[in-house]
């Protein structure tokens, strides 16, 4: 039988581990989309897993000045990538958006535009 300091700390660590299986791996998310075409994004998108196709989400973007567009995909309920888009379609940029997505990266749109120091 377990005492009750014992059944304290199961549900403290029962509830821990929760909560990081809920945070969305977002580096690794992003990583497979940039430099790819939005037209392949919007094609996963569509898979009964996705995210965004389980709440029935409809397509949300919009122009930037630069020429480039925006478009958003939700990652889970409190987490989006707003993605910046090339007018040839290229994804170059993103940026996390929300609590859910474990991340604050202000200068996202930068880090994906950069490449790594050598």
């Amino acid at each position: 039988m377990i005492n009750q300091e014992g059944r304290w700390c199961f549900l403290f660590l029962i509830v821990f581990l929760s909560g990081c299986a809920s945070q969305i791996d977002v580096k690794s998310h992003v990583k497979t989309w940039i430099a790819r075409p939005l037209s392949e994004l919007k094609q996963a998108m569509k898979s009964p897993d996705s995210y965004a196709s389980k709440i029935g989400w409809k397509e949300t973007s919009y122009p930037l000045a630069n020429g480039n567009s925006i478009y958003v995909e939700p990652l889970g309920e409190d987490c989006a990538i707003n993605w910046q888009v090339s007018p040839r379609g290229t994804i170059t940029g993103y940026k996390a958006v929300g609590s859910g997505c474990g991340q604050d990266d202000p200068n996202s749109f930068m880090r994906a535009l950069t490449p790594p120091p050598q």
